[in-house]
């Protein structure tokens, strides 16, 4: 499962083109089922590798397709995601101390997007998992169009307007339309 062998990759670097199902991936498979989200196609992957010494610099992206819900009107609908990133994976570091937790290690900027590996290959299944994980959006809306939902009776404003009878009750400025002025004469 998305496993890069060492020595496959080759003077020209090694590419990789694959599918694998969202399900098989447990990042992926943890954040469907504990959030509104389904995977609807697999996750297509594309990768190109290459060899610098013992550094691997890894090129790629991936995409798929997930149903969410609207954040506006609740309504489930399917969103194309693809990302596109680059990532260096070095040997692991076998100078950690067993008193020192990894939790409580500090790690510079310039680590942030290095993968650990040990042995003769690369486990990519949890960084591209992140990677599709942070190119979902904060707030999914069906359409840059979408109404939502009244707030007060929660009618779809998308399929109908609201049958609400005023929308000035807890409007403090709602007592200005009745104000009337004296007609100026001049």
């Amino acid at each position: 499962m998305l496993q890069i062998h060492i020595g496959s990759i080759t003077e020209q670097g090694l590419g990789l083109d694959e599918k694998i199902d969202a399900s098989l991936l447990p990042l992926l498979h943890s954040v469907s089922n504990k959030e509104r989200i389904r995977f609807v196609q697999p996750v297509h992957v594309h990768l190109q590798v290459t060899l610098a010494g013992e550094t691997i610099l890894i090129d790629g992206s991936a995409v798929t397709v997930v149903r969410l819900a609207c954040s506006r009107c609740l309504e489930p609908f399917d969103l194309p995601v693809e990302t596109r990133f680059s990532a260096t994976a070095t040997p692991q570091m076998s100078s950690m101390t067993d008193t020192e937790p990894p939790e409580e290690m500090e790690l510079a900027a310039d680590q942030m997007d290095v993968i650990a590996y040990s042995g003769d290959s690369i486990d990519l299944g949890d960084e591209i998992a992140q990677q599709i994980i942070m190119a979902l959006p904060f707030k999914p809306v069906c359409r840059d169009t979408c109404k939502g939902l009244c707030n007060r009776c929660g009618a779809d404003l998308n399929r109908s307007p609201c049958r609400c009878t005023s929308r000035d009750i807890n409007n403090p400025f709602a007592v200005l339309k009745t104000l009337s002025f004296p007609k100026n004469k001049e």
